[in-house]
């Protein structure tokens, strides 16, 4: 059977909507802090207002079009009064565009006029804003710089090392092929070469925990619609594009997915540190042993992920887990944001659902498997 053509991966604008949420960090940290100096803040003139700086790219980074982000951020930039200033990141939001490929072009075998963009994150190359600063811990070293020849030193389509720890580099969607030394997409075309926001060349696997129960209504009873109980699911509002998402994360060098899934969830849904430490430590050994101790795998594979590359993508085992000793309700524990979530909560499984990447596909398998309610879209 034919694999969907990816359409998140090829969104033109990801990237710059990227470069919105660094510049407002680092225009905030300079609040904070006047020594934090980078781009914006070295360019600051007695006349420019930071927090006014702030607002602004604070108002353009809630737009939630990207088409509409790209066209207020460069607005914006071209009228900045330091024009060097402006032409240099007018060249970084040209250079974040992915080049369109039209969904008939996105086959490798398909014949192509193609160069696409260029593009590898600040974050990925380097753990500081000092230039001389190393790769984080998790990255492979940047591909693109090395020689043809010097890019075997990396084993591709097998289990590995990446720092002394290990690390798969295999693919659920089978053997991947290598062009000139660097991995090729297995789903076509990007617009993009490189790694984006992604540590690794090749597959990088996530894990996506569903925790979910049955929801009830006031008087305890469960919610049916059509005589079919009616789903929940725990999801979080991802804090880089204020889209609702499942608690997952990568799979760090050295990790397991079982691991992976039951820390995500806490860090992100739960803020467990935010709580108080006694209650903290029985919700998170009920949890352990009554919701964690088994869960279904849902979906195992690519993902249609908008930071995905020519040379790099998101892979993931998506898992649910279902609370049927009602651990949540019993414990009284209430759902926080933490990590990288600004909010967390219960929410009602429909085809309503607005949800990053594929989490909506993730979604409806986990309503089918439970025999849940589900309504169609009208």
């Amino acid at each position: 059977m034919a694999k969907p053509v990816h359409k998140n991966a090829r969104k033109i604008n990801y990237y710059v909507r990227m470069l919105v949420k660094d510049l407002l960090d680092e225009i905030n940290a300079f609040i904070k802090d006047e020594s934090c100096k980078r781009r914006l803040a070295l360019a600051l003139t007695e006349q420019d207002q930071p927090k006014s700086i702030a607002e602004k790219l604070s108002n353009i980074h809630k737009l939630a079009d990207d088409d509409k982000l790209e066209k207020e951020l460069s607005k914006w930039v071209s009228g900045l009064s330091n024009k060097k200033l402006s032409e240099t990141l007018l060249q970084e939001i040209s250079s974040r565009k992915r080049v369109p490929v039209p969904d008939d072009k996105v086959p490798w075998k398909v014949k192509f006029k193609y160069k696409p963009a260029e593009f590898t994150a600040w974050p990925v190359l380097h753990t500081s804003l000092e230039e001389d600063s190393p790769k984080p811990f998790w990255a492979d070293e940047d591909l693109l710089k090395l020689s043809v020849e010097e890019r075997k030193k990396i084993e591709f389509n097998k289990m590995t090392e990446l720092g002394g720890r290990k690390v798969d580099r295999r693919s659920r969607e089978g053997q991947f092929e290598l062009v000139d030394g660097l991995p090729l997409n297995p789903r076509g075309r990007t617009g993009m070469r490189g790694r984006g926001l992604l540590g690794r060349f090749g597959p990088n696997l996530a894990a996506d925990p569903i925790v979910s129960r049955w929801k009830k209504i006031e008087n305890g009873d469960f919610k049916k619609i059509e005589g079919k109980k009616v789903l929940e699911v725990v999801f979080i509002q991802r804090r880089d594009n204020h889209e609702w998402a499942l608690p997952g994360g990568m799979v760090e060098p050295g990790s397991e997915v079982s691991m992976t899934l039951i820390k995500e969830f806490r860090e992100e849904a739960l803020n467990i540190c935010g709580q108080d430490a006694e209650k903290a430590d029985k919700v998170q050994q009920e949890l352990k042993e009554k919701l964690f101790k088994n869960g279904e795998t849902i979906y195992e594979g690519y993902v249609d992920d908008p930071r995905n590359t020519d040379n790099a993508w998101m892979e993931t085992v998506a898992k649910n887990f279902h609370d049927e000793f009602d651990v949540f309700r019993k414990l009284g524990f209430e759902l926080q944001g933490g990590d990288d979530a600004a909010h967390s909560k219960w929410q009602e499984c429909s085809s309503s659902l607005k949800l990053y990447a594929s989490h909506a596909d993730f979604i409806k398998k986990t309503v089918d498997k439970r025999g849940a309610h589900w309504e169609p879209s009208s």
